[in-house]
């Protein structure tokens, strides 16, 4: 194997890769080596403390280079500083910049573990649970409680499940951001195809639904309590009566 295909494979993998300061005795010369110690220093792998997610290799390389970048510039501000500047000001920068390297890396990575339950109650309503074990449940509830609206429930599809993380994978970034990021995609999509307000059932369809800002028309702790409750089916009734085309 060619030695730009190893590190090529090396850099895809997100290992860290090392080069020598000097040549080596006894071994071919290398084809790079660093123009001074401080840029061939080891980088230790990043690791979050999120049951062992491992930082993105993206994320990682550029805050190496972050790392990297004070410690190559010392050279040459030494040479332009003049000489009756202050140590304690070139310490207060390096603080500063060591800081916010460090705040980059240790910023929680680790991904939320949640699944909804997107039911497609009309043309404009979807039904969310996040319980698996409900799904059912909540379609023959769906289509009772349309029905007596007189909607034309029809045949309701499976719900469509959402769940994350995506996959369990210890090598890729799926933390929160991009949970709510993918869990936009998806509001969006199914705004794309008509829907207009939502009705969750549940802590989780509550709280994530809220994040990507979808139109809530009621909400319940879960399916359980509405479906005992008759009050909790009265403020649904009426909450449901409250939109121009269901």
């Amino acid at each position: 194997m060619r030695e730009q295909q190893r590190l090529d494979y090396l850099q895809a993998m997100g290992i860290v890769q090392w080069m020598p300061r000097q040549p080596l005795p006894g071994v071919p010369a290398p084809r790079w080596l660093p123009e001074d110690a401080h840029a061939a220093a080891p980088r230790p792998a990043l690791t979050s403390e999120g049951g062992g997610h491992i930082a993105h290799p993206m994320a990682a390389q550029l805050l190496h280079e972050a790392a990297a970048q004070p410690v190559a510039k010392e050279p040459a501000a030494e040479q332009s500083k003049p000489a009756d500047t202050p140590a304690a000001v070139v310490s207060d920068v390096a603080s500063e910049v060591v800081a916010d390297v460090a705040a980059t890396a240790t910023s929680d990575l680790t991904p939320p573990r949640f699944e909804l339950h997107f039911l497609r109650v009309s043309a404009g309503g979807v039904w969310v649970c996040d319980d698996a074990a409900q799904a059912e449940r909540l379609a023959a509830f769906a289509y009772r409680v349309m029905s007596a609206l007189q909607a034309p429930a029809g045949l309701l599809q499976a719900p469509l499940c959402f769940r994350w993380p995506f996959i369990e994978s210890a090598h890729d970034d799926q933390s929160r951001p991009v949970a709510l990021q993918a869990l936009s995609a998806q509001w969006q999509f199914l705004c794309d195809q008509g829907v207009r307000y939502a009705v969750a059932f549940g802590q989780d369809s509550d709280h994530w639904l809220q994040q990507v800002q979808a139109p809530l028309s009621f909400r319940a702790a879960s399916l359980s309590d509405v479906m005992q409750n008759a009050q909790y089916k009265r403020q649904l009734w009426q909450a449901l009566l409250t939109q121009t085309e269901l």
